[in-house]
Formats: structure tokens, C-alpha cells, sequence
């Protein structure tokens, strides 16, 4: 009887020591309304709205944690990435009620959803990955209807909205290709894409200003300077042979015309596919690189909205008032700028600088600014302003030729 009553007992304290195991070990939810990990990978920018985005979840079922993953790809979105489109410490604080809202329907910013790519335990949880297809335009309109970010309009209202010219470098056709779709893409984004016609020949200022200079010259930057754009973009393509079919490669570079300033530089990969059409990978690569540079045009161009746009000013003169002149017009710079002002290039008559003027949204009102305070000698005349590249002369010699000194 005693050992049946031991036996009890033993049986007893394991059984219940058993139930109380398991209760520890019940699965708890995440009840936060952030994602529970971040482990998330751009894919590909799938066209000018969307993204593709490897996201994964955990949670105490695969639908809890399908639910996980889909908030961690939104989170990547506004946060994650090299490209978030949350950028300052200032915006991330503004988003956050934002932020919350959109982790609790995470299905209204999702276009497509691939099967389970993986799956595994992680303790008593269970770990899901998946690919997800996110509207990026939707949140972004959110956002900026709710203040968070600003929209290319409003900056626009302060500096205009930026002009853009865009340049196949390497690549023949297929770089024709990539420059038709690097187009679309800038101008579905709000920027205002100029285009140079068949046959289009650099301005003769221009050409000959770029001599002056004396350094090597880039036709490309000397015809974004002809059509007056604010922006110009070089673009390269390959393409090679894979185990299982073709892919493409596109780089691509950005440059702020008026100083030659390099904004921003890239390169878009597409998948390996069997193609018929090649053009299909090349546009697929340059979805990926647009949408990198997209970002940093943007955020330079707020940039340039609160400290100013870059302006290239040419000045001719004579050889007899030069110093005179110059002296006189880097003086009208300096009243309306306080940045530095660069000097590009100087000699007896000719005198270039890149000056950064906030408050003045094209070369023509820089024009009429730097004429209403010289004191120099002669008077000042315009002599060509296209977008940011503004050229004058003083006529107290009446006309003048440019030189190479």
C-alpha cells in the first residue's frame, strides 16, 4: 500500500510538473503593433510604383506569421534599405501614429504574394518567408497628404521642379532602350524630362566656353547645358549569357549640370531569363537603377530648396577692365549667397563660377540680381540664360568675342 501510495505520488508531481512545462511553454503572439523581427532585402523595383521585397515573420502559426512578414516588408519600405522613403530622424518621429496604421492592414499596400519560400522552427514560434510586391506610390501619396513627407510640388514652389536630360553612354541600342525607360520612369516621378531632338547640336556659347575652360570636355554635359536642364544622367547597359538565359546590367550616373557635381551613381540588375527580346531584362535593370537614383535626386533637390540651387555664371569682358569687372561682379555674388562661391575658371576677360543662390529659380532673375547690385565698369548684358547656365557681358567696349587665352 505505501509503495502504491509512492507510486501515486511520483506519478502525480510528473504529471503535473509536466502540465506546468507546457504551460510555460504556451506560444505568446506578437501584441505589438510593430513587426516582430526586421529581417527583410530589396528584390527589384518592378515599374515606377512598386517594389518587390523579401520579407520574413514569426509567429505561433504560419498565418500569424505570413501577417508578420507582410508588416516587415512595409516596414522596409518606409525604413529599411538603402532607399527608405522615411529619411530623417525628423520624418520617422512624424510617421510613427502613420506607421502604426499601416502595420494593422498591411494587405492594402500589397499587390502580389509569392507561395512560402522558406520555413522553419525558431523555439516554439514558426519562421515564414515570402516575396511581396508593395505599392510604393500609395504610401508615399499617404504620407504626403498627412504632412510626413513633402511632395515634388511643394518644392517645386520654392526652387521649380527639377529638369532632367537623360544620355546613352555605352550600350548602343539596348542603351537607347534603357534612356526611353529611365525617361518614362522620371517623368511618371515628377520630374520634368527634356529631350534633345534628332540631330541636336551643342549651343556654340556653350562649346566655346567649355574650351575656355581648358579641361576635357564632356559632350554630354555641354549638351544638358544647351537645353538648360538641371540634371543630366548617363546611362550604360551590358548584357550577357547565364547558366539559364540572359541578363542585363544598366549604370547609371547623375550629375547637377551647372557645377558637374556627381549626385549619384548606380547599378540595376535584372534577373537571369530566357528572353526572346532583350529589351525586356534591359528594362527590368533599369527599373532597379532608377528607383536608387530616383531617391538621391530628390533628396539633394530638398537640399538645394533650403540652401540653393547651383547657378554657372560666365562673364566677358575686355582685357583692359577685366580684373575690374571681375572684382565686380564676384562682389554681387557674394551679396547674394553664403555659401562659397567657386571659381571655375579665370583669365583676362572671361571669368566662371559656380555660386549656390537660394531664392532665384533660373538664370534670368540671377541675371536681373546681379545686374541691380554691380558697380563695376560698363554695363551689364545678358548674352544667353538657359535653366542654370547664365553668360553676360559688359558692353563698355562694345562687343566682345570670346578668346581662348
Amino acid at each position: 500500500m505505501t509503495r502504491f501510495i509512492s507510486a501515486v505520488l511520483i506519478f502525480s508531481v510528473v504529471f503535473f510538473g509536466t502540465l506546468n512545462l507546457f504551460a510555460k511553454k504556451k506560444c505568446k503572439p506578437n501584441n505589438n503593433p510593430v513587426p516582430a523581427v526586421y529581417e527583410a532585402a530589396f528584390v527589384e523595383s518592378s515599374g515606377t510604383a512598386e517594389v518587390m521585397i523579401k520579407a520574413s515573420g514569426i509567429g505561433c502559426s504560419v498565418d500569424e506569421a505570413k501577417n508578420e512578414a507582410k508588416k516587415t516588408a512595409v516596414w522596409f519600405v518606409l525604413e529599411g534599405g538603402e532607399q527608405p522613403i522615411l529619411k530623417s530622424d525628423a520624418e520617422k518621429t512624424k510617421a510613427y501614429g502613420f506607421e502604426i496604421k499601416m502595420y494593422q492592414n498591411p494587405d492594402k499596400y500589397i499587390r502580389w504574394t509569392s507561395d512560402i519560400k522558406s520555413k522553419s522552427k525558431t523555439g516554439d514560434k514558426t519562421k515564414v518567408t515570402f516575396l511581396f510586391r508593395i505599392d510604393t506610390a500609395m504610401i508615399r501619396q499617404e504620407l504626403a497628404a498627412a504632412g510626413v513627407i513633402a511632395t515634388m510640388e511643394e518644392i517645386g514652389e520654392e526652387i521649380g521642379l527639377p529638369t532632367v536630360s537623360v544620355f546613352a553612354d555605352k550600350g548602343g541600342d539596348l542603351a537607347k532602350t534603357a534612356v526611353t525607360v529611365i525617361q518614362e520612369y522620371f517623368q511618371d516621378n515628377d520630374l520634368e524630362v527634356f529631350k534633345a531632338s534628332q540631330g541636336a547640336a551643342v549651343d556654340k556659347i556653350v562649346s566655346k566656353i567649355s574650351m575656355l575652360e581648358g579641361a576635357d570636355t564632356d559632350p554630354m554635359h555641354d549638351m544638358a547645358l544647351t537645353l538648360g536642364t538641371d540634371v543630366y544622367a548617363k546611362a550604360s547597359c551590358s548584357e550577357s549569357r547565364g547558366s539559364i538565359g540572359s541578363k542585363a546590367s544598366v549604370t547609371l550616373e547623375v550629375f547637377e549640370t551647372a557645377s558637374g557635381k556627381l549626385l549619384a551613381s548606380t547599378t540595376g540588375y535584372s534577373a537571369e531569363r530566357r528572353v526572346t527580346d532583350k529589351n525586356a531584362i534591359i528594362q527590368e535593370a533599369v527599373n532597379d537603377a532608377s528607383s536608387k537614383v530616383l531617391s538621391q535626386i530628390k533628396k539633394e533637390w530638398m537640399k538645394m530648396a533650403k540652401s540653393g540651387k547651383p547657378f554657372k555664371i560666365t562673364v566677358l569682358s575686355n582685357s583692359s577692365s577685366g580684373a575690374a569687372v571681375d572684382e565686380a561682379v564676384y562682389g554681387a555674388l557674394k551679396k547674394l549667397t553664403k555659401k562659397p562661391i567657386k571659381r571655375v575658371a579665370g583669365g583676362k576677360s572671361t571669368f566662371t563660377y559656380i555660386a549656390y543662390v537660394k531664392g532665384v529659380s533660373n538664370a534670368y532673375e540671377l541675371f536681373q540680381a546681379v545686374k541691380k547690385s554691380y558697380s563695376g565698369p560698363g554695363q551689364l548684358e545678358k548674352v544667353s540664360d538657359s535653366g542654370s547656365f547664365l553668360v553676360f557681358k559688359t558692353a563698355e567696349s562694345g562687343e566682345i568675342e570670346l578668346k581662348i587665352e
